[in-house]
């Protein structure tokens, strides 16, 4: 068998550098003398036009040789740059993305540019897209932390369902006599019905969004904690996790193996996963046929699913009564409860902190290390991340 080839990374860097040149005709890397960037007018560009502005730094100074200064104080970099003989500065700012350009440019010539500059980007991407996988691969990269929205949304449903179905309409008061007041006591029982009905409805709209919510929830917490947990990853072994099953995930959080607790709450787990949430967010269809109704002869419509029907969501009036919904949240508090003690309530704070996680061996290892002292270690570590965070984003370098 023959094997593919390994492309030469100079190649590749040598061909991108020739056709990011072509497409930059007219920019230089020689900037004027002279030229003083203060002096310049700030310009905001389409930020469509630069989804990713450290592009700009890669490309222009990586790449082409551009000259790049920075971090400044509300600065983190500027590339210069001269078009047709204009100076032009590219810098990335407490505020955004900016443009530095002569207060005489016209509008023309300043299209031109970012219209050039994002089109030339668009060049690094196979590279890119080629190292992304493998600094993924080894676990060289920083998720996210959106526990908090997830978190939040989860809440505003529950609260919503539990306000629904807690509804109780008054009491109808009976009056005896003629006829217009039987009547009279016969439509306010129809009616009474009806908003009962009515906020049942509502709470089974609400638990529905609140099963959906946290099942993302959950799914997001646990790529937080595999990394908090300080367990060290071998080269693949990220990638190997981001693809497992959820049920297989939330198994792998369990060094020691799943105990008898873990194994209940994750049986029941897989049971909401799927009686309520997969119906209700893939469009009704189940994985063991239960949204289906095959034909017997001379008997009709059966479920596919046969005896299994009988977890069917559809089994009562409104798909998701409220002694569902109370179990579903009783459920929820367990998993919640032993995702947050034990061994994952130091992990936890960093969760609960918004720290963003890095899967490197080094930050895993340092994860390790702050949780294996105890808790005031925790927090001074969560200190330090937070601090280092806040300078980042408000760029005070």
């Amino acid at each position: 068998m023959t094997e593919t080839p390994v492309p030469d990374i100079q190649q590749q860097l040598a061909t991108i550098k020739r056709r990011m040149a072509k497409a930059l005709k007219g920019f230089s890397s020689e900037y004027p003398k002279g030229a003083n960037e203060r002096a310049m007018m700030a310009h905001s560009p389409d930020r469509a036009l630069f989804p990713v502005p450290e592009l700009v730094l890669f490309g222009l100074h990586t790449i082409m040789g551009f000259r790049a200064s920075g971090p400044w104080e509300k600065v983190r970099w500027t590339v210069f740059a001269t078009v047709d003989g204009e100076p032009f500065g590219f810098t990335l700012r407490k505020f955004g993305f900016r443009i530095l350009a002569p207060r005489d440019v016209t509008p023309k010539l300043l299209a031109r540019v970012s219209g050039q500059l994002s089109g030339s980007l668009k060049l690094l991407e196979p590279l890119l897209k080629l190292y992304a996988t493998a600094q993924i691969a080894e676990g060289n990269l920083t998720l996210q932390n959106r526990w908090r929205m997830y978190e939040d949304r989860y809440r505003y449903f529950r609260a919503l369902a539990d306000e629904a179905f807690a509804f109780e309409p008054p009491e109808i008061a009976t009056v005896a006599g003629n006829k217009a007041n039987d009547v009279g006591h016969l439509q306010a029982a129809v009616a009474s019905i009806n908003r009962k009905g009515k906020a049942d409805s509502h709470g089974f709209y609400a638990s529905g969004a609140m099963v959906d919510a946290w099942f993302s929830g959950l799914e997001h917490r646990m790529l937080l904690l595999r990394a908090f947990l300080g367990q060290p990853l071998a080269n693949g072994a990220f990638p190997a996790f981001l693809s497992a099953k959820w049920d297989e995930r939330f198994a792998m959080l369990f060094a020691g193996g799943v105990d008898a607790l873990a194994g209940s709450l994750l049986g029941k787990l897989r049971d909401v996963k799927a009686v309520i949430r997969n119906p209700l967010a893939h469009g009704g269809v189940e994985n063991d046929g239960g949204a289906f109704y095959f034909h017997l002869p001379k008997i009709g419509a059966i479920p596919a699913n046969l005896s299994r029907y009988r977890g069917r969501l559809e089994m009562s009036f409104f798909p998701i009564a409220a002694s569902t919904h109370e179990q579903t949240c009783r459920l929820f508090d367990d998993v919640d409860a032993m995702l947050t003690s034990g061994p994952f309530a130091l992990p936890n704070e960093f969760v609960l902190w918004g720290i963003d996680p890095q899967f490197d061996a080094k930050s895993i290892a340092e994860y390790g290390e702050a949780i294996s002292q105890g808790s005031a270690a925790v927090e001074a570590l969560v200190d330090h991340l937070g601090r280092l965070w806040e300078r980042h984003v408000n760029m005070d370098y």
